[in-house]
């Protein structure tokens, strides 16, 4: 484990480097998970394809990764035209929420942020993730790209297992209704019902220490979300989303139709270790502004 991160990083880097990548991939196909079972270790039958349900969300899903794909990073985002071509793809862009709140104001302009146009040098961040503090909800959602989730479906609850800190997010299903006064909770609470063919979640109780995003954008325990997953067919999911919050925006936030794809690929083990974040920051993420002090 501890060369866990500094791996997962390289990994993480050269996927992003290299054209056309796709994510790792585990059921009886090429490329496997650090750590995982290789596809040869595993039983055929693993890989044989299951009967289409509209209603079955099970499975691992990712965002596509391919050469010219722009990361998601948020409920939607703009790209930002720069002709410094030294700028990283995670530095062109920034999300556009509603308009904010004088509190959501104060707050955003409070948040040090690593990406997009108000970045500043890495060690002067206060970026909560910094410190291995949790994602929460729905930032762990951006990770996808290259940390899938994974759905389990049973007859009460589906599980959302998120990748990055190995978080499990229950959204329950047997007709109970959202707590009335919940203390905040890093990943809410959550619960489900089928409108047709959509699976609606809708969310409240966020502690608002998160962020939405890596740009730094804010929201409060007044946080409302309201997912509605549609698995079109076996290999697609797509999401829309609208997030609430009077005391942060003047308006709801209505997310870009997300799609995420069929992973043929293992949920690992990958937990913010503090002693290894520290040195993953000493290592990588500060070494670009000590050398500019040089």
């Amino acid at each position: 484990m501890r060369n866990r991160l500094l791996n997962v990083a390289v990994v993480l880097i050269a996927l992003l480097a290299s054209a056309g990548a796709a994510f790792p991939q585990t059921y009886g196909t090429s490329g496997y998970a650090p750590g995982a079972w290789k596809p040869e270790e595993l039983p055929k039958e693993l890989s044989r394809p299951k009967p289409f349900n509209a209603h079955d969300l099970s499975g691992v899903w990712s965002s596509p990764t391919r050469a010219g794909y722009f990361e998601r990073h948020s409920l939607n985002d703009k790209w930002i035209d720069t002709k410094d071509r030294k700028v990283p793809p995670q530095m062109r862009s920034d999300a556009s929420p509603p308009p904010m709140t004088d509190w959501g104001k104060a707050k955003f302009e409070a948040n040090k942020v690593s990406y997009g146009p108000r970045a500043v040098e890495p060690e002067l961040n206060n970026d909560p993730v910094s410190q291995c503090e949790p994602l929460g909800y729905p930032r762990d959602l951006w990770e996808a790209n290259l940390r899938p989730f994974e759905f389990i479906q049973t007859p009460d609850r589906i599980l959302q297992h998120m990748q990055y800190h190995d978080v499990w997010r229950t959204i329950w299903t047997d007709a109970r209704a959202l707590p009335k006064d919940p203390d905040p909770a890093w990943y809410g609470y959550a619960v489900g019902h089928w409108d047709g063919d959509t699976f609606v979640v809708e969310s409240i109780g966020y502690d608002d220490r998160t962020w939405i995003d890596h740009f730094g954008n804010p929201h409060s325990d007044q946080m409302r979300l309201v997912e509605r997953y549609q698995r079109v067919d076996k290999d697609t999911l797509k999401l829309d989303m609208t997030l609430t919050d009077p005391k942060t925006y003047t308006k709801p936030w209505v997310a870009e139709t997300i799609t995420f794809v069929s992973a043929k690929a293992a949920i690992f083990e990958e937990i913010c270790s503090p002693s290894e974040e520290h040195r993953f920051n000493d290592k990588i993420r500060d070494t670009p502004a000590k050398e500019s002090k040089r």
